[in-house]
């Protein structure tokens, strides 16, 4: 009896004992739980003090009545009369074809390749060649590690007649002359090695969307003779059309091919004659209504006339501008860069582009969606401003007075000054 006493003692011990240690361990492991969801809670996001400087509210221009006059969306602090002088300003709208209109605006892989890459293409299929004094110290890689296209001075569109040079592959006008071959060897030679098939497909679109350009017309034509130095292209410079209604000219109205022998009287006021059997070089002026069309052709798909000394003013009839312009030439003033009438008569250079550069609804302007081909010649880019600012938020820059700020690199960088 008195062992059975002890053994059931013992037991009673024991169970005790191993309960007060299974209490334990679940508190512990409770306790645990709670340390571990107390942990994560108190350790901060590394990202809070970025958002933390974020605004919460959206900000928003102030929204500004369209124009009466042209119905060009209007901006902020934009004056009323900025647009279209309040209704003096009327011009003809842009006439897009589809498939150009399509590769402008499209999400489509080519339609992206032909936005990024849109300056070589317009390069390749312009008329006139670009000539500029460069930079030297730029262009110069003995003297500027980084090399940089910069010109210095005047910018020049010229045209080249097509006589034939040994070494030399033709280029620009010229190669509209073999656009009707279907196997466009000629455009196919100037692609990127790196990026030569996607080029193809481009150029391919192009060639056929510009078959409808009058130059392009006259210029194919070339391509059918036998000897071209015998051929002379004589290209009317002053296109002088009423561009309140149209400014889209037929093919007799930009140019004419003659054979040496028949020349016929002279058909163009203002012209120049491109020959077969010399390489001369002539000026495009930027008073030449024919200056934009050959200079950006993928802006001007139709041979579209640009700004001249002639245009008039809405409200004014065409023959007075005539009159006075007839009246000019008799008193010896035939200054085309500027027309001592246009104040009162004639649209502006000026007055011209802002008019073009404005956006109106319901109508496609291709030049808004040139991008870089656009943007080639401004000198003040302010989109570079935001170049950056998302990433320095997220790298933990918390003042707004840092971010953006230029670093000078020192001289022992590469590109450093």
């Amino acid at each position: 009896v008195y062992h059975m006493h002890v053994f059931v003692l013992i037991l009673l011990v024991h169970c005790t004992i191993s309960e007060e240690d299974n209490d334990e361990d679940v508190k512990m492991e409770d306790v645990d739980d709670d340390d571990d969801t107390t942990s994560i809670s108190i350790v901060p996001d590394p990202y809070d003090m970025v958002y933390s400087k974020l605004p919460t509210n959206t900000h928003k221009l102030k929204s500004v009545e369209d124009c009466k006059h042209c119905y060009a969306k209007k901006f902020e602090r934009e004056s009323m009369g900025f647009c279209c002088r309040k209704g003096k300003i009327k011009l003809a709208n842009p006439n897009t074809p589809p498939e150009l209109m399509r590769l402008w605006t499209s999400a489509d892989s080519d339609s992206r390749y032909f936005c990024d890459n849109i300056r070589f293409f317009n390069g390749h299929f312009s008329f006139t060649s670009l000539y500029c004094h460069l930079y030297s110290d730029t262009t110069n890689i003995s003297k500027h590690p980084i090399y940089t296209f910069r010109a210095h001075g005047q910018m020049y569109h010229n045209i080249r007649s097509f006589g034939k040079q040994d070494g030399l592959d033709r280029s620009h006008l010229e190669l509209y002359f073999y656009d009707d071959d279907p196997s466009l060897e000629h455009r196919y030679r100037s692609c990127r090695k790196e990026q030569c098939q996607k080029d193809k497909e481009v150029i391919t679109q192009l060639v056929n969307i510009l078959h409808g350009n009058p130059y392009s017309e006259h210029l194919r034509s070339m391509g059918h003779v036998d000897d071209v130095d015998d051929y002379h292209i004589t290209l009317n410079l002053d296109q002088r059309m009423d561009q309140r209604r149209y400014n889209t000219p037929t093919t007799s109205e930009v140019a004419a091919v003659w054979v040496e022998g028949s020349e016929r009287q002279r058909q163009f006021e203002n012209s120049v004659i491109l020959q077969g059997n010399n390489r001369d070089i002539y000026g495009i002026k930027s008073y030449h209504g024919c200056y934009d069309a050959l200079s950006y052709p993928l802006f001007f798909p139709r041979g579209e006339l640009g700004w001249h000394t002639d245009i008039p003013k809405e409200g004014v009839p065409y023959e007075a501008v005539m009159a006075a312009r007839a009246a000019r030439l008799a008193r010896g003033h035939n200054n085309r860069s500027s027309n001592p009438s246009g104040g009162r008569l004639c649209v502006s250079m000026r007055d011209y582009y802002c008019y073009k550069f404005q956006m109106h609804p319901g109508i496609f302007n291709p030049i808004l969606f040139g991008k870089r081909l656009f943007q080639q010649f401004a000198d003040k880019i302010r989109a570079d401003l935001y170049q950056g600012l998302v990433d320095s938020l997220h790298a933990g820059e918390g003042r707004a007075d840092s971010v953006g700020k230029r670093t000078v690199l020192a001289t022992s960088f590469i590109g450093g000054p």
